[in-house]
């Protein structure tokens, strides 16, 4: 099972996160909000991908450098891809499966806080961006998001808990499946 680094970072104050996935076979880049300088000290092997949970400038304002120093292909939602500034990426769908760094990585489209937004699947841990944060999820109150669109994602993604689930979203610290169930007010109750 890959090990997964939270990087946190730090984008005028507001604090995002990023990660390095560390394969088998590599690493791979989740997110590149800010400090490309700090994302990168994070790698340990040759970067396979560059991955990204959704196209929000908190998120790819260190794109463009984190790509140029790694020379990875760079994996996106066409649905959010005209907002990371990359003109050439490969397309994510839902229900993908992606091989990269020696591990096996399961894409769901989980639109409701980005129409392209994307949920990463490693085994029985889920890097959600800004599906579901600490207490909370994500905005809707903004251009092209949608509490309903939101309310399905967070169930398409649940479906996938168990007692072990780690949740890695985009801002605040790594959280467990099961307590979020029973602490936050914004996910429907179920039994893991």
């Amino acid at each position: 099972m890959a090990d997964i680094e939270q990087v946190r970072l730090d984008m005028n104050g507001f604090e995002v996160n990023s990660y390095v996935v560390h394969g088998s076979g590599g690493d791979i880049i989740v997110d590149a909000g800010a400090e490309p300088e700090k994302i990168l000290a994070a790698v340990r092997r040759p970067v396979e991908a560059v991955l990204i949970t959704h196209g929000h400038a908190d998120h790819v304002s260190a794109l463009e450098a984190v790509l140029r120093e790694t020379n990875a292909p760079l994996y996106v939602h066409p649905d959010d891809a005209e907002r990371t500034g990359v003109e050439v990426y490969e397309p994510l769908d839902d229900g993908q499966e992606l091989r990269l760094a020696g591990e096996l990585i399961r894409v769901l489209h989980t639109p409701g806080h980005s129409p392209g937004a994307v949920t990463f699947v490693l085994g029985d841990d889920q890097i959600v961006g800004d599906l579901i944060m600490p207490g909370s999820v994500g905005r809707t109150d903004i251009p092209g998001a949608s509490w309903r669109e939101i309310e399905v994602s967070i169930r398409k993604v649940m479906e996938l808990w168990n007692a072990n689930t780690r949740l890695y979203p985009g801002h605040g610290g790594v959280i467990f499946a099961a307590e979020e169930v029973r602490t936050n007010p914004y996910l429907p109750p179920v039994a893991l």
